[in-house]
């Protein structure tokens, strides 16, 4: 009897050639979706410096109408925005379009406008959720 050497079918070659197209497939699609989502990161990320760089400028201009102010003989809290605090020292806080503010307290007890804090904080009020009750360990 003759026999004929073992070879892949027709069938298998094409399934095999299937699965692989479809895992191709499969990750160009992953890649994509990444992409765009690194994208989006990237561009919140960009907003978010440029809101913070905007609000510092005009917190350095308000700084500087303080500093001008106290110059003249003026007091700062003519300059709007600006409140006083306590002995010498004034706050003022610059908004931000992303939801931040920039909080500004400056010391002026030595005639000139130093600064004592400068936080870039959310604005927004945290509330905290409601759990229910913890386990008390009993």
């Amino acid at each position: 009897m003759k026999q004929h050497p073992t070879r892949m079918g027709v069938g298998a070659s094409s399934i095999l050639f299937i699965l692989v197209i479809l895992s191709l497939t499969l990750f160009a699609v992953l890649s994509f979706v990444q992409a765009r989502s690194d994208a989006a990161l990237t561009n919140r990320a960009a907003q978010s410096v440029e809101a913070y760089y905007e609000a510092d400028a005009r917190a350095q201009q308000v700084i500087a109408r303080i500093d001008d102010a106290l110059i003249s003989g003026g007091q700062p809290t003519d300059i709007e925005g600006v409140a006083f605090q306590s002995e010498g020292v004034y706050t003022f806080s610059i908004g931000s379009i992303d939801g931040h503010a920039l909080n500004v307290r400056v010391d002026v007890s030595s005639g000139a406008c130093r600064v004592t804090s400068y936080r870039y904080e959310s604005a927004a009020e945290w509330t905290g959720e409601s759990a229910g009750t913890l386990w008390q360990g009993n």
